[in-house]
Order: C-alpha cells, then structure tokens, then sequence
C-alpha cells in the first residue's frame, strides 16, 4: 500500500495557526459604575476603579482579542477629577502595554447619559464614554434607530470617532446607547439593521429580560426572539443578577456590587471564546472579580444594653470568629476588609439615637478593622416597672 508522503510537519504546523486564527476572545463586561461613591466612602469609591483595572488586567493576561463594555460605565456624570484622572491613566497604559491590539468596544447604558448632575439638568447627549472615545481611548457604539435600516448601523470611523458598527477579526460587532424602558419598539428596527451577510455577528444592549431578576421590569424573552435569526452573540449589560440564555444571550452582572443587594447575586465577567470555523455555541468562563467581601450578620438583643461601648463588646465578641475566617483573609490588599451589614433586633439599648448608633458603627471599624458598617434595627420596647408611670 502506497501511503501519502509526510514530508514535514509544516501541514501539522499551517493547521494549527488555521485553527488559531478561527479561535477569537474577548471579555464581555457591563455595569461598571465608575465614579460611584457608595456610602460617600472614598475606599468604596477606589473598589469600583479597581475592578475595572482587573478587567484590563484579565484581559492582557487572557491575550484576548478586545473587550465588550455592555454599558454603565460611569454611574453617573458625577464624578471626581482625581478619580477620572485615574482611570484615564489606567486606559492610556492599558494601550501602550497592549500596543493597542486589543480595542475596548462600549455603548451607553441609563446611567452613562442620566440627564441630570447635582440636580443640574444637563444638555442631552453628554457622558464620561463620549469624552473617553474623543480621546481615542475607547471605540463608543452608536446609532440612529430613526434612520433608514440600511444607515441605523454606520461603520465606525477612527476619524470622526463616530458609527454604530466596527469589525474585528471578521467579528462584526453592533451596538448602541440604552433605548429606554421599552426596547421592545425598536427590536424590528435593529433586526432589519443587521447585515445577514455578516460572518460572526454580535450586538450589544442595554436591557434586561423579564423573569431574570425577580420583580425588575424586563423585555419579554419571546420579544427578543427574532434577533436570533440574525445575532450570534447577544452581548447585554443593565441587570446586576448574572444570567445566560440558550447560548446565544449573555449578561454578566455588575462586576462590583453597586448596591448591598447587589453582594448576593452571582456576578462578575464572562471570557469568551468563539471557534469561527466550527460556528458553534461559544465557549463561557464565568470569572468573578476579587471584590471586596460583605457580610451580613443578624443579633437578636436578649437584654437592652446600656451604652454604644457595651453593645459594641458583645458585638465584637460575636463577630471575631466571623470575621476570622472571613474569605479575604488571604488578601493583602486594602479590599481584603470587608462590609459588614447588621441587623438587630430584640430588646432596645437604652437611649438608642442616631448618635448612638453612629459612636457604635466606629467602635465596630476601628476594633474590626472594617471599611464600612451599615446598621438596622427594629427593636421592641424593654420592660419598664409601671412605677415610673406613677
């Protein structure tokens, strides 16, 4: 039997850069919330900026090829220079080290374009993404979706820093900025947007579906059905709650928590990887950001205490073995100490007040080493001798 001749292993080689070459990825974030200062604490503020700086971080390490940013950015346009100042510098040293092969892709979410600042009404249209796509940081997806179908999705142009669609290795990606409460008007128009003859195509939105996040308003799943005809990878951001459907719609949550309902929802970003040639359904890595822990504790007072510092003991007392084995013990950043939410209930102290309160919340930090204490209480009334009535 005569066999093929192997001459080299130059076909073995040239199938596997073929294969290389079909293989794309990217991280596919949202809801950011860039400049928010929750509980006007200015290490919960920095919380935020780090996590973006682990997604540029992620995404060198993974060597992707760019990086989606399914809008909330910014939380609002209310933010520090300082802080904008950082996050500028983290963009421009995230091109140098990258040598700019691995573009960031956004579009604006409800909280990018709120038309409001320190109560200021503000003309429509302005956001921190706008101003970070001039400087050529960023490549910002927009459309018209009142224009004809054939000019809703513009290609972007480096120049005018301005379209609704960029193509990156034969990934045509579309996008535009949130389009209110009711999506659901518009999905026709996106759907003749489109280019069916596009290979791989991605679109992404700001909205939810309905059903993800218990009793949040969303777009019925059947509404956005049709665009699966035409879309691969429908790219969302705006639910905080992780979710994916059918392998073709992804949300990844909000890669901090925004809100303390926010520590309880599985979230972080997703690590894509699409084979091209295969057009399979892409393969999801799910990774969760090194968010700084929250912790919620509940104490039922047996006996109302008589001052900040008793109940600060007993609480302490409490919390010690809790916070030991806390699971950012192994951190040695600054996000390694936690939040701590506490309830309590029971019996009331004695002369509880909001004063209190705030001498018992810095007690707790500064002994526990704590970045933050939220305390609610709902007590009963102690017992009292009915002689003090008389």
């Amino acid at each position: 039997m005569n066999l093929p001749q192997i001459d080299s292993t130059a076909n073995i080689e040239d199938q596997k850069t073929e294969e290389r070459e079909n293989i794309i990825k990217f991280i596919h974030a949202s809801d950011i919330h860039l400049g928010a200062h929750q509980f006007r604490n200015d290490e919960r503020a920095n919380d935020f900026i780090y996590a973006f700086k682990e997604i540029l971080a992620l995404a060198k390490f993974h060597s992707v090829d760019f990086i989606i940013l399914a809008g909330d950015v910014f939380t609002s346009l209310e933010i520090l220079p300082e802080k904008l100042n950082i996050i500028v510098d983290l963009l421009k040293k995230f091109i140098q080290i990258t040598s700019g092969q691995i573009p960031i892709i956004a579009i604006e979410g409800n909280h990018d374009i709120r038309k409001f600042s320190r109560g200021a009404k503000v003309n429509h249209g302005q956001s921190w993404l706008k101003f970070l796509n001039k400087l050529g940081l960023i490549i910002l997806l927009d459309a018209d979706l009142e224009s004809d179908s054939d000019k809703i999705y513009k290609n972007y142009n480096h120049e005018t820093r301005k379209g609704g669609k960029c193509v990156i290795n034969n990934i045509s990606i579309y996008g535009n900025h949130y389009i209110g409460q009711n999506p659901v008007d518009y999905i026709p128009k996106i759907y003749d947007a489109i280019d069916e003859n596009d290979n791989y195509k991605i679109l992404i939105q700001h909205f939810g579906i309905k059903g993800q996040m218990e009793n949040v308003p969303g777009i019925k799943y059947k509404d956005v059905l049709p665009l699966k005809k035409k879309i691969d990878y429908l790219a969302l951001g705006h639910f905080h709650k992780q979710f994916t459907i059918e392998s073709w719609i992804f949300n990844p949550g909000s890669s901090e928590a925004a809100c303390s309902v926010d520590s309880s929802y599985k979230r972080g970003i997703f690590l894509t990887k699409i084979n091209l040639k295969k057009k399979n359904n892409p393969e999801i890595k799910s990774i969760h950001l090194r968010n700084r822990e929250h912790i919620w504790k509940h104490f039922h007072l047996k006996f109302p205490f008589k001052n900040p510092k008793s109940l600060a003991i007993y609480l302490i007392h409490e919390l010690e073995s809790v916070l030991n084995n806390s699971q950012n013990n192994h951190l040695t950043h600054k996000r390694a100490h936690p939040i701590l939410y506490l309830r309590l209930t029971g019996l009331k102290p004695y002369n509880f007040s909001k004063k209190y309160k705030s001498a018992l919340r810095t007690q707790l930090m500064d002994y526990l080493n704590l970045v933050d204490v939220k305390i609610y209480q709902k007590f009963e009334e102690p017992f009292r001798k009915i002689d003090i009535f008389i």
